[in-house]
């Protein structure tokens, strides 16, 4: 589920923008290294099968909605770096073309499913 707009403190979306961002940059550093020509369209097939996925919600209990992420996929197949990159251009999109998600919760959004989920399967 994402997080929508107004459900954190202002405080909590700062901080979660900062601690992502950081983690943004430390992913970038690392793919630089092990990424090559080849792989970076891999990455944009692997991130456009996320966002199809996770847009198919199925409801819960309480009057929201679950999905699939496809951040482990991206993970087992390129590693947890770049299934950060991927789900977060995935979560970013959603949020600001599809309103799943909001805009001051993307910190929040893209470090539950693009940082954690991907690590946490490593």
């Amino acid at each position: 589920m994402h997080i929508p707009d107004g459900y954190l403190s202002p405080e909590t979306c700062g901080a979660m923008y900062c601690v992502t961002i950081s983690l943004w940059v430390k992913a970038v550093v690392v793919l630089k290294k092990i990424f090559t020509r080849k792989t970076i369209p891999v990455l944009a097939i692997l991130a456009a099968f996320s966002f199809l996925i996770m847009m198919f919600n199925v409801p819960v209990p309480g009057g929201t909605t679950a999905h699939a992420v496809g951040g482990t996929i991206i993970a087992i197949i390129l590693g947890p770096w770049a299934a950060l990159i991927g789900e977060s251009l995935v979560l970013i999109v959603q949020a600001l073309f599809f309103g799943d998600g909001g805009i001051t919760a993307i910190g929040a959004n893209c470090f539950n499913m693009g940082f954690v989920l991907p690590f946490v399967e490593k």
